[in-house]
């Protein structure tokens, strides 16, 4: 099996191990899968290397991070970066996907956390 090949058959075994967790679905749903499976394979259905987003991300709305959601459980909470330990309770990401969806729903950015952090 050639190097090619065993990189498609690593992108294919991703993606329809999610397919099969998940049972059939919109095609807006396959290209989100498509686009997780490559970056939990590291390639696309090209058999090709594909980019992987590495790190963590914070979700941030002007200067303030988002630290959760309020007590009914409705209403982003926030924290301003202004001491060493502000930003505590602001929870990272590992998958950027999942910070931006946080973020789409009060229209806030993604912001990677440097290797210090």
């Amino acid at each position: 099996m050639t190097e090619k090949e065993q990189n498609q058959l690593a992108f294919y075994s991703s993606f329809y191990d999610l397919v099969w967790e998940s049972g059939w679905m919109h095609s807006d749903v396959k290209n989100e899968l498509t686009k997780q499976a490559e970056q939990e394979s590291g390639f696309n259905a090209f058999g090709e290397e594909v980019e992987r987003e590495t790190g963590q991300w914070r979700v941030k709305s002007g200067e303030m991070y988002w630290t959760g959601w309020g007590e009914d459980g409705t209403h982003p909470t926030f924290a301003l970066d202004t001491a060493p330990d502000s930003l505590a309770d602001a929870p990272t990401f590992n998958n950027k996907k999942k910070a931006e969806d946080v973020a789409a729903i009060f229209g806030g950015d993604v912001e990677k956390v440097g290797d210090a952090e």
